[in-house]
């Protein structure tokens, strides 16, 4: 039997921008059990947007909100974990415009004791324009044409997968906006660690306290291909005291975080 996934969608105040990911949900060849966003305090008007989407796609669709106290996107996650029912959970940002083969490439790629990171494809501020401003969606050759950043990850190939993927044992290049892993691997390690606050490495310390339970991570290529919406960079003022909980968890080989999941 194919296994059962959830979608969590992290999001903040662009309801324009997930209307675009929740679009790029409803083209996928496999769609997911369930969608759950993850909302960092958003405002009324994507509680509407999400509302209008309940009423039209094929799957569940459940809006986790908290209230607005600052960037918390480990307790957000958190949130969207315990939310969950499936037994397999892959994580996107509410600016992440998904392949339609997405959700397929990481439900084929998944095995146990392993964890998926994939990469991304960044686009132009002016084509994320075009496309936030329009109904069309995203092809190959308009993302060769207009990406700023990871140009090669715009191509999609089994073949070129099966050679350039690999495994790997550090969370060097782990992005939570193309990530998944299984649901009973988050609750082991507690979740997400919510002693961070604001941008910076609290994907990897969670990829990292996974590997230090013995999974593996798997680098995916060409597959579980993914677009960027152009957005202003997030305040890095927190990212030195957030790489430090980073560092520690390599250096004494953290297995849980102690302020994760359980706390909720």
């Amino acid at each position: 039997m194919p296994i059962s996934s959830s979608l969590i969608i992290t999001t903040y105040n662009w309801p324009k921008a997930l209307r675009k990911v929740l679009d790029s949900c409803l083209l996928q060849t496999h769609l997911p059990q369930e969608v759950i966003i993850a909302d960092d305090g958003s405002t009324e008007e994507t509680r509407q947007l999400i509302k209008l989407y309940q009423q039209k796609v094929p799957f569940k669709l459940i809006h986790c909100w908290q209230e607005d106290l600052g960037f918390r996107a480990s307790k957000s996650r958190n949130n969207a974990i315990k939310a969950s029912s499936s037994e397999y959970i892959i994580c996107i940002d509410g600016d992440i415009i998904m392949h339609p083969n997405f959700i397929l490439d990481h439900i084929e790629n998944a095995k146990k004791n392993q964890v998926i990171a994939g990469k991304r494809v960044r686009l132009s501020r002016s084509f994320s324009q075009k496309i936030i401003d329009s109904n069309i969606a995203i092809s190959t050759a308009q993302a060769l044409l207009f990406s700023e950043r990871g140009r090669k990850n715009t191509i999609r190939s089994p073949i070129l997968s099966r050679f350039l993927s690999k495994l790997e044992t550090n969370a060097d290049s782990v992005l939570s906006c193309n990530f998944s892993f299984w649901r009973k691997d988050a609750i082991k390690v507690n979740g997400f660690n919510c002693d961070f606050v604001g941008w910076g490495a609290e994907d990897k310390e969670f990829c990292i306290r996974l590997i230090n339970n013995g999974i593996w991570k798997k680098q995916l290529k060409h597959l579980a291909v993914c677009y960027h919406i152009f957005h202003p960079e997030q305040s890095r003022a927190m990212e030195m005291s957030n790489e430090k909980i980073y560092k520690d968890a390599i250096i004494n080989k953290v297995r849980s975080c102690k302020n994760g999941i359980e706390q909720f």
